[in-house]
């Protein structure tokens, strides 16, 4: 008489589960056309007001699927393009893929949607070297509060762009 059931027993009952564990957690999110409309309000011209130059980040929407974004600075009546970014969705995945100036030898750096919290959107490429992280949070119609972290240098580093719209 067997009180405990024999290993190749639990085995056998438990395999599928572990399976669908563990291809819970190896799945990225699934995003929807409905969730990239969550973006919509990107859609203008923003403005960071800073001492040694001010930042502009200006989206329009390039169809049902994309996004478009530039950002330059104004210093002493100069202007200085910083990216040219691209928003998009494609196969379930949103993505931000940015082409720094100067950097990356012009080629984009994708960075994946990995949460939506309300009007705020976090995108990540955890193999990228600085920043690792970008997140935009709409506060309000015409309040954006964006930021960039990863590790520089050995060191957490967060730089934050308060953005006010202005077209």
């Amino acid at each position: 008489m067997r009180i405990y059931p024999s290993l190749s027993e639990l085995f056998k009952r438990n395999v599928p589960l572990l399976f669908l564990a563990i291809c819970g957690f190896s799945q990225d999110n699934a995003f929807t056309q409905k969730d990239f409309e969550k973006l919509k309000p990107i859609v203008g011209t923003w403005l960071n007001k800073r001492t040694r130059g001010d930042i502009y980040e200006t989206w329009v929407r390039k169809g049902e699927r994309e996004f478009t974004g530039m950002s330059y600075t104004v210093a002493n009546g100069d202007t200085t393009p910083l990216e040219r970014v691209r928003l998009y969705i494609q196969a379930q995945e949103i993505v931000y893929a940015p082409v720094a100036a100067g950097q990356n030898d012009e080629k984009e750096v994708l960075f994946k949607l990995k949460t939506i919290e309300g009007n705020r959107f976090v995108f990540e490429n955890l193999q990228h070297d600085f920043s690792k992280r970008i997140v935009y949070d709409f506060r309000s119609s015409d309040s954006l509060y964006a930021h960039i972290e990863g590790e520089m240098q050995s060191k957490q580093r967060r730089i934050d762009y308060p953005y006010r719209r202005i077209h």
